[in-house]
């Protein structure tokens, strides 16, 4: 399952890792994926971890379309959060230590988001590149960030995460073919993120539909290819209709006179009405697992509680097992 060295998820188990090690063999799973970034990470039982969640900045592609991006008058903390940085070798600085504290805790996988969004797109979706745009400026971030490390190859094996704004969302191979081919070393794959997927295709209403979208866009893909998405994020997202509403409505009224504390709640509220993070119930959910057959397969779910948490796991795990 997915899981942080954030507060509110480590209070929910009363900051005792044991605990958490009882709910994972209490659900039957191996470990956690677990949120690293470029700082120091404290103690804890790196048994119980799989693989590791790297950072993403959601506005790099334009820093390095235009590095004068890093001199806008913005706050420091909307820059970090949009760019990762205060100029393009802090950001690949910054990536490069999330990968050796990656390896450092003997991840076997790390996630990145291969995408591009400005905080106000969300709403808009007036996001003004093309997927192929993004890919190249990650690509070459990525060349750029791994290309120290022994034989140019990154210390953990990079899982390429589809999300549904502008960059990898994997409704068109010859796309992805193209970020493919612009990569310079090999230590990677993809993690196929079926809620992203869902939101990407934007009819998923409800989960038959659902699942029947993604199955339709796996069938797209060569068999080469789909091997080559060693994990999984698994969860459910029915949004079409919200998403078709709130297009039409744009940008909240008075969003721009907001702080960007303000606007990143509301951006934030916004998308997780989106990427609902829902446990599947059907038991065809397992037709998607059996095609893609991950090395790596992650129950990811937004919770508020550990009762939340406990229910939507076993809602899922039942539905997958029959």
């Amino acid at each position: 399952m997915n899981f942080s060295l954030h507060e509110s998820d480590l209070s929910r188990f009363g900051n005792d890792w044991n605990k958490v090690s009882s709910f994972l063999q209490s659900h039957g799973l191996d470990g956690v994926e677990l949120f690293v970034d470029h700082t120091t990470l404290p103690d804890f039982p790196t048994k119980i971890l799989e693989g590791v969640h790297l950072p993403y900045w959601m506005g790099r592609h334009r820093a390095w379309v235009d590095e004068k991006a890093f001199n806008e008058d913005m706050d420091d903390h909307e820059k970090f959060f949009l760019f990762g940085g205060n100029d393009r070798q802090d950001v690949i600085g910054n990536f490069r230590s999330s990968l050796e504290n990656a390896a450092s805790i003997n991840a076997e996988y790390g996630v990145f988001h291969v995408a591009y969004v400005e905080l106000d797109h969300v709403f808009t979706r007036d996001f003004g590149v093309s997927d192929i745009e993004v890919m190249d400026t990650t690509a070459e971030f990525l060349n750029e960030s791994v290309s120290v490390f022994p034989n140019g190859e990154p210390p953990v094996r990079l899982f390429f995460e589809n999300l549904w704004w502008p960059g990898l969302n994997l409704l068109d191979p010859a796309a992805t073919m193209h970020f493919m081919d612009s990569l310079e070393f090999g230590n990677w794959a993809f993690t196929l993120d079926t809620g992203h997927l869902m939101n990407a295709i934007m009819n998923c209403t409800d989960e038959k539909t659902a699942i029947d979208s993604v199955l339709e866009v796996l069938g797209r893909y060569s068999e080469d290819i789909i091997d080559m998405i060693e994990g999984m994020h698994f969860h459910c997202s029915l949004s079409g209709d919200y998403q078709m509403q709130v297009a039409r409505k744009g940008v909240p009224e008075g969003y721009y006179d907001l702080s960007f504390h303000e606007r990143l709640i509301a951006v934030m509220e916004h998308v997780s009405k989106i990427d609902q993070h829902m446990p599947f119930t059907d038991e065809r959910c397992r037709e998607i697992v059996d095609l893609v057959r991950p090395r790596f397969l992650t129950h990811e779910f937004e919770t508020n509680s550990l009762s939340e948490l406990d229910w939507k796991l076993g809602t899922q795990i039942q539905a997958l097992h029959g």
